[in-house]
């Protein structure tokens, strides 16, 4: 049954008996021939042929999802025993936001790759919902994420660090002038010791400004939001982009105020456009961790990629160079 149960797979995923043939080099009456054994096996169609692309019956939905299970299963038995011997050959998948994708993996990709240049890496760079997706189907192995819950059932949560977002407003905004006690520092910034030398500043000050704030999906939009709120306002919105770094450079530009992370600052330096600020909402602090799915079996390639993040975030929080608290 599973051999032909990865033929009825190939063809849900190309959704055509010609384009999966072709994909498991095989003919297309053979292909078909297995199909229908399978078909045979369970005593219903699996497929409906009447339709262009191909589709699948109820029944057909119910084989594949078990289906999908079970070669899931099979892809862990397989790697398990390969790592066994050595990190000789493989693939790790790593996912995170454009921010991550930009700033955090490279380097953590490079010292990997020098170390165990057989193992073919690659990067997805998604919202969290995407990557979520991405640990469900496992497409990806792991996820660096800012809103992923340390006791959701289907994750297993690595090297958690904690976040503080502030507040960036243009230097050109007549409020900074009230606000120069409430600033931070570069130096301060720049080694997170920021915390220990500026009050949180009176959010209710900024009610009047105008805000730059992130798109639907973007961890940072309810939680700007309901620091808003909790400061009695909403805020007047100019604009709403997808990336934490494209906010922060609008706000140099003077468009308006951004919640940002000091990692922009300390990454992708901006002198002398932007004024920043310490919030005091609990909202604030948030978790940096990285994830993957609770029933995923760990490869050695995973636990050696956590191994080097541990020691690069490890390295980076000494030099007060990483974003965390």
């Amino acid at each position: 049954m599973l051999n032909e149960m990865r033929y009825v797979y190939a063809v849900y995923q190309e959704k055509s008996f010609t384009q999966a043939a072709k994909k498991m080099f095989i003919s297309q009456p053979a292909l078909s021939k297995m199909v229908k054994l399978a078909e045979t096996e369970v005593g219903v169609p699996l497929f409906d042929r009447s339709t262009v692309p191909l589709t699948l019956t109820r029944e057909g939905k119910v084989y594949i999802d078990y289906a999908r299970k079970i070669l899931h299963l099979e892809q862990d038995i397989r790697t398990y025993f390969s790592d066994i011997h050595s990190l000789k050959s493989g693939s790790i998948a790593v996912g995170g936001s454009s921010f991550f994708c930009s700033f955090v993996l490279p380097r953590l990709f490079g010292i990997f790759s020098a170390l165990y240049p057989n193992i073919a890496l690659s990067m997805i760079e998604g919202n969290v919902s995407t990557l979520r997706a991405g640990l469900e189907d496992e497409s990806i192995d792991l996820i660096i994420e800012t809103s992923l819950r340390e006791n959701d059932p289907g994750i297993n949560i690595f090297l958690p660090q904690t976040e503080n977002i502030i507040l960036a407003v243009p230097e050109s905004f007549a409020i900074n002038r009230k606000l120069t006690q409430y600033r931070i520092e570069a130096r301060h910034l720049l080694d997170n010791t920021y915390t220990e030398t500026v009050m949180p500043v009176p959010f209710e000050t900024f009610r009047d400004i105008p805000f730059i704030l992130l798109t639907d999906g973007n961890d940072l939009l309810p939680r700007a939001l309901s620091i808003c709120r909790e400061a009695g306002f909403s805020p007047k919105i100019v604009m709403q982009v997808e990336q934490i770094l494209t906010a922060t450079n609008l706000c140099a530009s003077g468009l308006g105020a951004a919640f940002t992370r000091p990692a922009v600052q300390q990454y992708h330096p901006i002198q002398g456009k932007i004024c920043f600020y310490r919030l005091g909402s609990p909202l604030a602090k948030r978790k940096i961790v990285f994830a993957s799915k609770k029933s995923r079996h760990i490869s050695r390639a995973m636990e050696s990629f956590l191994k080097i993040a541990e020691a690069e975030m490890e390295q980076k929080s000494h030099e007060g160079n990483f974003c965390v608290e």
